[in-house]
């Protein structure tokens, strides 16, 4: 019995690695994205300080100046909706949902597009305590900031899989045997 447990976790850890796995929050950045400028036309700073972080996290030169890099990552429109989703018998709102949505492109300095346009949304409950009103805005505030990170870590997973799915086309075709 003690051999067989040893065997039976190299085993799964072996069919985990074979199907792809891989944990949450990890992405592959492809080689191609060498440089870039994160551009907002919404100004959506703490947006842009995240991405940025993240990018030089993996060794991505990330530059204010856009002449420098030769990918731009677009930040379009930010939203933050909140649809209430319980009420009080006081008819005071209880209970929100807050929907974080960001709209994002890639594209090289001459303006071919890399990643095309899309956006991510991400959505959280958020419960409100009428006898700590100021903790529930900080704790609003501290959700949308991990809304933000989220969004974030989405964002480079998608370059990622534009990376890959432009690396699958580049590769030509195996020759064929008669």
């Amino acid at each position: 019995m003690k051999t067989v447990r040893p065997l039976l976790v190299i085993g799964f850890a072996l069919i985990i690695s074979a199907c792809g796995f891989q944990l949450r929050g990890f992405s592959d950045i492809p080689a191609w994205l060498d440089s870039v400028a994160v551009v907002s036309q919404e100004q959506n700073r703490d947006m842009m300080t995240i991405l940025r972080e993240r990018l030089e996290a993996w060794h991505v030169p990330v530059y204010v100046e856009q002449n420098r890099a030769h990918f731009w990552l677009f930040l379009g429109e930010e939203t933050i909706q909140r649809q209430i989703t319980n009420v009080a018998a006081s008819t005071a709102p209880r209970q929100y949902q807050l929907i974080y949505t960001i709209r994002f492109w890639l594209q090289t300095r001459e303006g071919v597009m890399r990643v095309p346009p899309a956006s991510i949304s991400i959505a959280k409950q958020l419960t409100i305590n009428n006898d700590r009103i100021l903790g529930s805005d900080e704790e609003e505030a501290r959700m949308v900031h991990e809304m933000q990170q989220d969004a974030a870590t989405q964002i480079l997973a998608r370059i990622g899989r534009e990376g890959m799915n432009s690396a699958k086309a580049a590769k030509p075709p195996a020759p064929r045997r008669p």
